[in-house]
């Protein structure tokens, strides 16, 4: 499967996929000679990307392909380069944010390599997002210095004197064949559960909603309003449905992969995975200033379909000699590929929880599934391998005492529809859920040390900073922070003095009906 095409209104124009279905393949196109023939449209076209996570090199996806490595920023370059020159001027391209952390290369570059690449691909504008903050305000601003694009952020507000934060633009506006274009930039207000508060001093970051209804009367002059959004598919849905005006949402943040558009009200919301497994494409026919149809397309970059782009190949080439130096070094092997799960406990998912609980001191705890991010494959397993599935080097870990009622509470939480994420036990901790039954019902039993959890007893346990951030543990006493979930990782998993294999225990039992 090379593209995902889908019409949005009731006719779909045949020259808006045209170039995709010669490079790329549609099972179906429809076409109206009403919009082919009508010379007074005006044809715009959005590129965008979000979640890159510092994704530099190309890497297997099966759900994408089973044949050909996915992604890398030398391909997506020649993908956005082929998308472009289709119509220079009706072009732009758009990067819905958490654009460096989460790889190897990334990380000891302290994001350089990312922005050198970047810099080469011309990004009309990005916006940032909760992890482009992991490493600091400095770190940060060293990488938007680097970037020759607009960075945006119209909610991240200096508490000092309530203007944006220094580097920051709230939007920007661009002319594209006499329509201007307004593009305003929004990280989540949510950042407290994400980035610690010595990473984020003296910003606050303020509501979407309220954000977005101060700018649109500054843009009066605007013809087709965009909000790139770090926020979320569902913050966006939200957006879109509580402020008029909003003509589209490029979004991110959820690592929502929507293959085609969804709509709310007026509103058109857009979203392309992560990691630059694929390049979203917006089409638009506009009439009068008004947009009369539109279609999406998510183009996957798959790279024996897709050549890289030298200039790229040449400018990363020494980062990545120098991330094989510090990432060979084997930390130990496993007889079978390792998965990991966000809404199922993977053997990494136990591996990682077995090591903050080893550390800890608690008798148990648990974290959150979306610590890791990448699976391992059978056979030795190196520093690199390790730093893919657990990227997040900032991500610690606290031990607190806390009611039963409250882990109750967040474990249940964890098991809702809509949920991201799996709480992982580890220690004397259990549980058996029901996904059968409603909202808040699901959690059967609840386990410490073979005796259901008393919800008025307090218990000494362990959590990830980033869970620990939840409401459900502002009550905790005695919070203390321990050390580093990925340093805990690399140790527990280097000491095993057998392969590690792929079996996981009972910790969590589902009921299926």
């Amino acid at each position: 499967m090379f593209n995902f095409c889908k019409k949005s209104f009731p006719v779909i124009f045949f020259l808006c996929f045209f170039g995709c279905i010669l490079s790329y393949g549609v099972a179906t196109v429809q076409t109206s000679s009403d919009i082919q023939s009508d010379k007074s449209l005006v044809k715009l076209h959005i590129l965008h990307i979000n979640d890159f996570h510092g994704a530099v090199e190309s890497f297997l996806d099966p759900e994408i392909s089973r044949d050909s490595k996915t992604g890398g920023i030398a391909c997506l370059k020649t993908l956005i380069d082929r998308e472009r020159e289709r119509d220079i001027a009706g072009t732009i391209v758009l990067n819905a944010g958490d654009i460096a952390e989460g790889t190897m290369i990334s990380y000891i570059s302290r994001g350089k390599v990312v922005t050198d690449a970047f810099q080469q691909i011309g990004f009309d504008a990005i916006t940032l997002g909760n992890h482009d903050f992991a490493w600091g305000l400095d770190d940060l601003k060293s990488m938007m210095d680097n970037l020759n694009t607009p960075v945006l952020g119209a909610n991240i507000i200096k508490t000092s004197d309530g203007e944006v934060m220094d580097g920051v633009k709230p939007y920007i506006i661009k002319e594209m064949k006499n329509v201007n274009v307004a593009v305003i930039g929004l990280d989540t207000p949510d950042i407290a559960h994400y980035v610690d508060k010595s990473r984020r001093e003296g910003l606050e970051f303020k509501g979407s909603a309220e954000t977005v209804r101060k700018i649109l009367p500054e843009l009066k002059g605007a013809d087709l309003i965009i909000v790139l959004s770090h926020l979320g598919a569902g913050e966006d849905e939200k957006l879109a449905a509580e402020v008029k005006g909003i003509d589209i949402i490029v979004g991110g943040h959820s690592h929502t992969k929507l293959e085609h558009a969804r709509k709310v009200g007026n509103t058109i919301i857009v979203q392309a995975g992560s990691q630059g497994k694929y390049l979203g494409k917006l089409d638009l026919y506009m009439k009068n200033k008004k947009i009369v149809s539109y279609s999406s397309c998510l183009i996957p970059v798959i790279t024996d379909k897709i050549p890289p782009d030298p200039e790229i190949e040449k400018i990363i080439a020494p980062y990545i000699e120098e991330t094989e130096k510090v990432g060979s070094e084997i930390m130990g092997e496993a007889s079978e590929d390792l998965i990991y799960g966000h809404r199922f406990m993977g053997k990494l998912n136990q591996i990682h929880a077995d090591s903050i609980w080893k550390k800890s001191g608690a008798s148990c705890g648990i974290c959150n599934s979306r610590t890791l991010r990448g699976n391992i494959k059978a056979g030795p397993v190196t520093k690199k391998d390790l730093y893919s599935a657990l990227p997040f080097t900032e991500e610690g870990f606290v031990t607190l005492t806390i009611k039963g009622k409250y882990i109750r509470q967040h474990i249940e939480r964890c098991l809702s529809d809509g949920a991201t994420e799996l709480a992982i036990p580890a220690g004397s901790l259990k549980y058996t859920y029901d996904p059968s039954k409603p909202d808040g019902h699901r959690l059967v039993s609840l386990t410490v040390e073979g005796k259901e959890m008393d919800d008025n007893m307090e218990y000494f346990i362990f959590v990830n900073e980033t869970m620990g951030r939840h409401k459900d543990f502002d009550t905790a006493k005695d919070r203390k922070r321990i050390g580093s979930c990925q340093d805990e990782f690399f140790e527990y998993f280097k000491a095993s003095k057998v392969p590690w294999d792929n079996k996981t225990d009972d910790r969590i039992t589902v009921i299926h009906q």
